[in-house]
């Protein structure tokens, strides 16, 4: 896409954008309520023993790579009955955001950045069977654990990756982690490794431990070595 099509279509899609729509709002209130859900799940706490603490890593762990099948799977594929998270994200989100060109212009862009308002939540309710797995074997510190783990994973996902489309001036841009973890995300936004390469948002665990993290120098991004690299794992 070209730098004129491209500003086309962002000149498209804020014209699209509804006239209440608060970018303050959008960023605040699906995590206060999600800190809120999290909260109360804490509290229901009893005798919490080292042990279900010490799996708190492993529910991470396993965001990671969820975050990681979603991203490659829903969001670059186009799979039945979910299309518009495709359309929303490769055509749309990788189309105005190219490696060279990150950074949002207007706090209005949130839109086209962050997870729809219910997203936390909806997310949340997707993995509530793993809720009622912990309560049905008796482990209801688990399903608190989890709950609480989600919540904050899920906040990490939406605030990094609005990090990494701020302006790289700016205060939180020039943070040494968010350059380091924009790095990884930047390259995903190269259009010819987007639908191979650096799939994680948040840490690249689950994109090492899949073989598609990608980090040449930023200053020759060129699709060259991706050919000749091995094919990431299926």
């Amino acid at each position: 896409m070209t730098h004129a099509s491209r500003e086309e279509l962002r000149a498209e899609l804020l014209a699209s954008v509804p006239r209440w729509y608060s970018p303050v709002a959008h960023l605040a209130l699906p995590a206060l309520a999600g800190l809120a859900l999290a909260a109360l799940a804490l509290l229901r706490i009893r005798d919490l023993r080292l042990w279900q603490v010490a799996l708190v890593p492993l529910f991470f762990a396993f965001g990671n790579a969820v975050e990681w099948h979603a991203h490659r799977g829903l969001l670059h594929r186009r799979t039945r009955f979910l299309q518009l998270l495709y359309l929303r994200h490769t055509p749309q989100h990788h189309a105005l955001y190219v490696s060279d060109a990150m950074a949002i212009r207007s706090s209005r862009e949130f839109r086209f950045i962050l997870l729809p308002g219910y997203g936390i939540l909806a997310i949340l309710a997707v993995s509530s069977p793993l809720v009622v797995l912990f309560f049905a074997i008796g482990q209801p510190n688990l399903a608190a654990l989890w709950v609480a783990s989600a919540v904050v994973y899920l906040i990490a996902y939406e605030w990094l990756h609005l990090a990494y489309h701020l302006p790289e001036s700016s205060s939180i841009g020039r943070l040494p982690l968010i350059q380091r973890l924009r790095r990884h995300h930047q390259l995903h936004h190269v259009p010819q490794l987007m639908q191979r390469w650096n799939f994680n948002v948040t840490v690249p665990l689950w994109d090492h431990v899949r073989g598609t993290a990608y980090s040449p120098s930023l200053t020759n991004p060129a699709p060259t070595p991706v050919a000749a690299a091995s094919p990431p794992k299926e």
